[in-house]
């Protein structure tokens, strides 16, 4: 049986694709399709980059990636991936099954149509009904005179509770604040509309980008500094929450975001206000440089 890397490089050559034409479709660095083709995942940043890349190369020979990503997970191939055999049209057991779905069709939808009428008769005698007694005055009268009873101890003892919630609160994010503080110290280089950068010192790696979708979606590409060559990319919809991780021997990295007013991006919880003196709505490139404190230095 082929290997993946074996599978999917015959996809490629039958496809007739040469590795440089795969790297301008995928976007994936040239070294990176050679370790896949020879089963070489050790050589990838991380098992979601392996995953991420095999998923971007069968879809651009054309082959279907889940059997792959279940044996590189070490599982069979899932045979309900294959292909299901289509009757003849016009043969007896096409007709039997156009047949069947009609009475499945009819028999699905029309109680539920009946009740939908039924529900909708109702709602509209409903609305009638309050139409006709709005002619005559509202349906609750308003007091003339309102008197509010207020329980003193019962208001001091939630007053007293929510001060101390308020407090634990205040003292856990001045907590967090600290820690984070302590872990990684950002530096704005430049600011222009069209780009910034940051250094960014910390004693750990490797490092986690975080982005959050806010109004509209936002499209993300991540490449090495100095290259063109887009290692990830990744479209973030609103309210969502997506995190990668940087390999270890990655020193520097640029960011390339549209609609970049449509998300917030953190490094290790920290944000970085890359919108914020100079304000657009379409393309930025954030550039990131990671040093190492002085405190891991000494």
């Amino acid at each position: 049986m082929d290997t993946i890397g074996e599978k999917l490089k015959k996809a490629r050559i039958d496809k007739g694709l040469t590795i440089g034409d795969l790297q301008r479709i995928t976007k994936i660095q040239r070294r990176y399709l050679e370790a896949i083709e020879a089963s070489d995942f050790d050589a990838l940043p991380s098992d979601y980059y392996t995953r991420t890349f095999i998923r971007q190369y069968s879809e651009a020979v054309g082959i279907n990636p889940r059997p792959l990503l279940r044996r590189l997970e070490g599982k069979s191939e899932n045979p309900t991936d294959l292909a299901l055999a289509v009757p003849v049209n016009g043969s007896r057991k096409a007709k039997h099954i156009q047949t069947s779905r009609s009475k499945t069709l009819l028999q699905t939808y029309l109680p539920v149509s009946l009740l939908l009428l039924v529900v909708m008769a109702i709602f509209g005698t409903v609305i009638y009904a309050i139409w006709l007694d709005t002619e005559d005055g509202p349906l609750i009268p308003t007091p003339e005179k309102t008197t509010v009873v207020k329980n003193e101890s019962s208001s001091t003892q939630k007053t007293e509770e929510k001060t101390s919630d308020s407090s634990t609160v205040e003292s856990t994010t001045e907590t967090t604040k600290k820690e984070v503080a302590k872990e990684i110290k950002v530096k704005e280089n430049t600011d222009t509309p069209q780009s910034v950068s940051y250094t960014i010192k910390n004693d750990t790696a490797p490092y986690t980008i975080e982005f959050t979708g806010l109004d509209g979606p936002a499209w993300i590409g991540l490449q090495e500094a100095g290259t063109t060559n887009i290692f990830y990319q990744y479209t973030l919809q609103p309210g969502e929450d997506l995190q990668t991780e940087l390999p270890d021997d990655m020193s520097s990295v640029e960011i390339i975001v549209g609609a970049s007013n449509n998300l917030n991006i953190g490094i290790e919880g920290k944000l970085l206000p890359f919108n914020k003196k100079n304000p657009v709505t379409g393309k930025k490139i954030i550039g990131l440089e990671f040093e190492p404190s002085k405190e891991k230095n000494n």
